[in-house]
């Protein structure tokens, strides 16, 4: 079960991510990395956005600085979404390498 949690369903996610954003990120065949980041970055990244609610100001001021902090926080879930998957393929080749050690001591 602790496989399934911490391996196999991040590594599900973000290629299930990689798929279904292609069709976002990718601009003539090459990999726009601005639209990279926010695809995978968003989804990783919500809880660690930095909502500031700007007080005074006009409209425009509030909604930039909201744009900014969705950007931000889709930049910090990109590092999150590589170290989460660095993770998960480091747990599954250990777990794969500790479970043919315990089958040669068997026999």
């Amino acid at each position: 079960m602790k496989l399934l949690k911490t391996s196999i369903l991040p590594i599900v996610a973000i290629l299930l991510i990689a798929v279904l954003g292609q069709y976002i990120y990718m601009v003539d065949g090459q990999i726009d990395w601005f639209r990279f980041c926010m695809v995978f970055g968003v989804p990783f990244g919500i809880p660690y956005m930095l909502f500031v609610v700007p007080i005074g100001g006009s409209i425009s001021r509030g909604v930039g600085i909201l744009a900014l902090n969705a950007i931000i926080g889709a930049l910090f879930g990109c590092v999150i979404a590589a170290v989460v998957l660095i993770k998960a393929v480091g747990y599954l080749a250990w777990w794969s390498f500790s479970s043919v050690i315990r089958l040669f001591r068997r026999n």
